[in-house]
C-alpha cells in the first residue's frame, strides 16, 4: 500500500494554501501519496461510480459520502450531475418534483451504493474506510427504522468500516464543535487537523489490523443499524 485515495465532495477538497483536508492529513501521517477524488456537488452514485473507474490497487481508500439529494444520470451527452438547488433542465425540473421529492429516494439509492462500493473493495482486497459529510443518512428515520427492502440492505453493510466523528457526519460535527467556516463553506483549518486526530486515535493510526482488508475490526462509534 503506497496511497491514499480519497473520493467526496467540497468538504475534503483543498480549496486554497490555509486548509489542507482531513485524508491528506492521513495521507501524511501514514507516509501515503495523496490522491485526491473529490470534487465539487458530487452525488453518491458519482461517487461509486468514481471508485469502480479508478485504480484502487495498492491503496487505502477513504470515501466521505455525500448529499442524499443529488444524483447523476448517463444520456446520450454523458454523464448529468444533478442538484436539489439547481434545476437547470426540464429533466431536473420533473426529477425533484417526482421521485426525488421523496426522501425514501435518495437514501435508498446511497444505501445501495455504499453496498456497491463496499462490494468492490471487498472482492478486489483494497482496504477501505467509509465516512460521511452530514446526517442525511445516519440521521434518518428511514435508517434508523427502516422497512423490510432497507434493512436488508442496511445488513449487507459492514458497520465495522464506517466511522463517525463523535456520533456525527463531518458537517455536522464541526459546527458542534464550533469551528469556523473561512469562506462562508469550508470549515478552517483546525477542524480538520482535529478530524484527522480523532480518526487515527480510533484507528490505532491505522493499525495493521486494520489495513488488512479482511478485517472487521470494531472502529470505535459506528453508524446505526436498524
Amino acid at each position: 500500500m503506497n496511497k491514499l485515495i480519497a473520493f467526496g465532495s467540497s468538504p475534503i477538497m483543498k480549496h486554497n494554501k490555509t486548509i489542507m483536508p482531513y485524508p491528506q492529513i492521513i495521507a501524511n501521517q501514514l507516509g501515503l501519496a495523496y490522491h485526491s477524488q473529490a470534487k465539487p456537488l458530487s452525488s453518491n452514485s458519482k461517487l461509486a461510480r468514481k471508485v469502480l473507474s479508478y485504480d484502487c490497487q495498492d491503496a487505502l481508500v477513504l470515501v466521505s459520502w455525500t448529499s442524499t439529494t443529488r444524483t447523476e444520470f448517463r444520456t446520450e451527452h454523458g454523464w448529468t450531475s444533478t442538484n436539489s438547488t439547481t434545476h437547470q433542465s426540464e429533466f431536473e425540473k420533473h426529477w425533484y418534483q417526482g421521485p426525488a421529492r421523496w426522501e425514501y429516494t435518495g437514501v435508498s439509492i446511497t444505501l445501495k451504493e455504499m453496498v456497491l462500493v463496499q462490494s468492490f473493495l471487498k472482492s478486489c482486497n483494497i482496504p477501505y474506510v467509509f465516512l460521511f459529510d452530514n446526517n442525511e443518512i445516519t440521521h434518518s428515520q428511514l435508517y434508523r427504522h427502516p422497512d423490510e427492502y432497507l434493512q436488508s440492505i442496511i445488513k449487507l453493510i459492514d458497520q465495522s468500516k464506517i466511522l463517525l466523528f463523535e456520533g456525527q457526519g463531518f458537517g455536522p460535527w464541526c459546527e458542534s464543535k464550533g469551528y469556523e467556516r473561512q469562506d462562508g463553506n469550508h470549515f478552517e483549518p483546525r477542524a480538520h487537523e482535529q478530524a484527522a486526530d480523532l480518526i487515527s486515535a480510533h484507528f490505532g493510526l491505522w493499525s495493521s489490523e486494520f489495513l488488512s482488508p479482511g478485517s472487521s475490526r470494531p472502529l470505535g462509534p459506528k453508524a446505526e443499524f436498524g
